[in-house]
């Protein structure tokens, strides 16, 4: 099986990678632009993405560029913090970050949101990666819509285990990567996918 080409998205060279997609039917082109409409509200208010899935899959935190909570749409260079749900009690260190490269609303009918395995904000020439994957993977969050239908995806692109860390982080980092690899993030991002397109 090959990764899907879809415009916009990395090609997939080397290690792992994921296409994961929903859609709800609708009626009409009208019913469509309306349910596309409150889907863009959903995909630009990344701080309840938690609450959309049936299973609490992960905790989505917004920040900015010194790595503070906010509460607006994303921009370019913001970050977003992930705390898997299985975490209790978590730590510093059980956070993963990404930084948001790329948002793309150029088209009317799609939007997309990149994203990469980035270190501590405000400490982007220094540290290490806080990600179970490595620096060169990428995650593109894209909602669209057709004449009678929405849709959420999800592509990961060169998902490879971050090895550019401690020993005890890299072994754990290989784990959850091997993980991703046999289905388990696949199924937690597909919660997150049908639930922001379960549109009433």
């Amino acid at each position: 099986m090959k990764a899907k080409k879809v415009p916009g998205i990395p090609l997939q060279v080397k290690g792992n990678f994921h296409d994961t997609e929903s859609i709800q039917k609708l009626e009409n082109a009208q019913e469509a632009e309306l349910k596309y409409s409150i889907l863009k509200e959903r995909f630009f208010e990344i701080n309840k993405w938690g609450t959309y899935s049936k299973e609490s899959i992960a905790e989505f935190t917004l920040c900015d560029s010194s790595g503070n909570r906010i509460n607006r749409s994303p921009i370019i260079g913001d970050y977003i913090k992930i705390l898997l749900s299985e975490i209790k009690n978590p730590k510093t260190n059980d956070y993963q970050w990404v930084r948001i490269d790329m948002i793309d609303k150029t088209n009317p009918n799609r939007i997309m949101i990149q994203c990469r395995p980035s270190k501590l904000p405000g400490n982007e020439f220094a540290g290490k990666t806080v990600h179970f994957h490595s620096a060169s993977t990428t995650s593109t969050f894209v909602i669209s819509k057709g004449n009678d239908y929405v849709k959420m995806a999800i592509y990961g692109r060169n998902e490879k285990p971050n090895q550019n860390t401690d020993i005890i982080s890299s072994v754990k980092n290989l784990f959850i990567a091997l993980g991703g690899m046999v289905g388990s993030s696949k199924i937690q991002w597909k919660q997150l996918t049908h639930g922001m397109v379960s549109l009433k």
